[in-house]
């Protein structure tokens, strides 16, 4: 399966550009006595303010022939609320087709109108005109149905987890972690669990895990050590989810999904959202089993009882030497 690579486009942060966010557009019906009677004034002018010139002119029977809608270049622009700009960029980009020309007049059609609207959905998803080229050759071979690509596309940018930022006042932090010891608050925040804004908001980038810090104060875990713990397992199930993506990507229709349709692979993925996060669960609880009982085994548990006396002996000499 031909594997599209979605990158962030500028065009696509411009409120101009998306059509998903625009005035509906005319139908052929509507437009169609509009658009002729404007065919056959440009043909007699053989000009107009954003007209395409043609060196040859076409005989005047062509353009009555027409009978599909047609739009020059300011038609069409006004009924997608596109510039007239960015359509030339699509056109040089070979995103967009070529209008047709008649006389010295170049006339776009329905099908330009429903390009401009796939360029529309794929930027919204964050697309360049690079990758957005590459997926419309392939829509056009027949290789990749668009409905089933953009559809794909949603399973794996959609968030895994509903534990997104959230800002919280001074009573709602409480609510969520309860009452807790004095100064654990600012630990948080030094350890950015936690951001402050202002006298009663903080921002907490990860809810969940603000609440996981909460319960490992509570068993003796400070917030410097589960801070530790979490750049620990972040680093690795970063590279290994990164590994995982490609993994299953290489056998796209080959072991993952069934057949080699888009649908079955968007279907693989979906079932990973429960599976894989229960897989890491077990398979994490089975390698933390073996390390520890291998410490017991090799008597590296004597060694962490010796380290805790120590420790203990030290805060006795200080509180001697404080008395005195």
């Amino acid at each position: 399966m031909s594997m599209i690579t979605a990158e962030f486009s500028p065009l696509a942060s411009s409120g101009t550009l998306s059509l998903s966010q625009r005035s509906p557009v005319p139908s052929k019906t509507s437009n169609s006595s509009t658009s002729r009677r404007a065919k056959r004034r440009a043909a007699k002018r053989g000009e107009g303010e954003s007209a395409e010139v043609e060196p040859e002119d076409a005989p005047a029977e062509q353009v009555e022939a027409e009978a599909a809608p047609a739009y020059t270049i300011d038609d069409l622009a006004a009924a997608t609320s596109i510039p007239s700009r960015t359509i030339r960029f699509y056109q040089s980009s070979g995103v967009l087709p070529k209008p047709e020309k008649i006389g010295r007049i170049a006339y776009y059609g329905q099908q330009h109108i429903e390009r401009l609207e796939m360029i529309g959905k794929m930027q919204d998803r964050g697309l360049r005109m690079r990758a957005i080229k590459d997926l419309v050759t392939q829509v056009e071979r027949g290789d990749v149905v668009l409905h089933e690509w953009l559809g794909l596309e949603e399973q794996l940018s959609s968030a895994w987890v509903d534990d997104g930022p959230k800002l919280l006042t001074r009573a709602q932090l409480r609510e969520l972690i309860g009452e807790r010891r004095p100064g654990f608050i600012a630990e948080l925040v030094r350890a950015g669990t936690l951001e402050q804004h202002g006298d009663d908001a903080y921002l907490a980038p990860s809810p969940g895990l603000l609440q996981v810090a909460a319960r490992l104060d509570d068993a003796g875990v400070s917030v410097d050590v589960a801070t530790g713990a979490a750049g620990i397992l972040q680093k690795h199930l970063a590279k290994a989810a990164k590994e995982l993506a490609g993994y299953f990507a290489d056998h796209a229709g080959d072991g993952f999904g069934h057949g080699d349709s888009v649908v079955s692979i968007s279907d693989a993925f979906r079932e990973l959202r429960s599976t894989g996060p229960e897989s890491v669960r077990l398979i994490f609880a089975r390698e933390m089993e073996q390390v520890l009982r291998k410490m017991v085994e090799t008597g590296e548990t004597s060694r962490i009882e010796k380290k805790i006396d120590k420790k203990k002996r030290r805060r006795k000499r200080g509180a001697a030497a404080g008395d005195q």
